[in-house]
């Protein structure tokens, strides 16, 4: 009776001991197939436990298969596969909000400029470059985790669809949905006779792209077209796309005008003229309004009953 009451409280010092040891580490890790729970198997605690006595302020452990990878203050080179476990150190638990920004990571590895970002639901950023490629980043570490290749030109336009899938669109005239927690590529659409410019989300899920002249809408789990909007006239490129709080979709083109539109029927509701130049940028406010900005240096902010509310012009650029 005595060595079974003896193995017991053995056990019992044990789960405390390994709960004090774990404990305080609970939230200082993260992991990158956004499941919660870790399933702790020896080499895996090993390397978690080498990885928090590493004294540096920003470390990244990768596990792959049995081997152990820690990262200090550097990026892996190479491509992170998301099933494989991923500890990040937290480091702002002792952080202090400052009034002045400061530049916290600057990004490089793009061999272009830079046309578009899209931030993913579990807080990575995509960035669209003209060098053809896609790069996801970790933004806790500011690391590239992935390139997504595939594309033949420049990615003008990025978003994330209802699934957490990333769609883009290109000057090759396509657009490719991507599975981000892996990287592989999901779908190619032969999407216009032109560049892909603009791209933007219905809160139904289905994806909108604009091109020269055009706007269509897509079913993005299958890639089917479920309408083309012609513009009959030479309205340019739609440079933005935005959905009002009514479901219909604004577009702002090259011929300085912004378009409204019934997407029931694909019928032109009313046209916003008041700008002179491109409109490259469309902004829903909360209130309803709709925010733009042109070529010509102003924003100009419209009212969807009242129409043109006021309009502010940015001085010395």
């Amino acid at each position: 009776m005595k060595a079974i009451y003896n193995y017991f409280l053995i056990f019992i010092l044990t789960i405390i001991t390994f709960n004090c040891y774990c404990i305080p580490y609970q939230g200082y890790f993260k992991r990158y197939n956004e499941k919660n729970e870790f399933q702790w198997k020896s080499d895996k605690l090993k390397c978690a436990l080498k990885f928090l006595r590493t004294e540096n302020s920003l470390k990244m452990a990768i596990i792959e298969e049995r081997n152990c990878k820690i990262f200090i203050n550097a990026c892996p080179k190479f491509n992170i596969n998301r099933t494989n476990l991923i500890l990040i150190e937290n480091t702002i638990k002792n952080y202090k909000i400052n009034s002045n920004f400061t530049v916290g990571y600057n990004l490089t590895g793009h061999k272009d400029l830079i046309w578009s970002l899209a931030v993913l639901n579990n807080g990575d950023l995509a960035s669209g470059s003209k060098d053809n490629t896609i790069k996801i980043w970790n933004l806790d570490i500011g690391c590239e985790i992935m390139t997504l290749t595939g594309h033949k030109n420049s990615i003008r336009s990025l978003v994330v669809l209802k699934n957490g899938d990333l769609a883009s669109g290109s000057e090759d005239k396509t657009i490719k949905i991507w599975n981000t927690n892996n990287g592989d590529l999901k779908m190619t659409w032969n999407a216009h006779g032109d560049l892909v410019i603009s791209l933007a989300v219905f809160n139904n899920g289905d994806l909108i792209s604009g091109s020269r002249n055009e706007i269509k809408i897509w079913n993005p789990n299958d890639g089917s077209l479920k309408m083309t909007i012609s513009i009959n006239e030479s309205s340019g490129w739609v440079f933005s796309l935005a959905i009002l709080k009514n479901g219909d979709l604004a577009s702002g083109s090259g011929d300085a005008k912004i378009r409204i539109w019934n997407t029931n029927n694909g019928s032109l509701k009313m046209k916003l003229t008041g700008h002179s130049q491109s409109v490259y940028s469309l902004k829903v406010l909360k209130n309803g309004d709709l925010a733009s900005g042109s070529e010509d240096k102003t924003i100009k902010i419209w009212n969807m009953i009242k129409q043109l509310k006021f309009g502010i012009r940015i001085m010395g650029v």
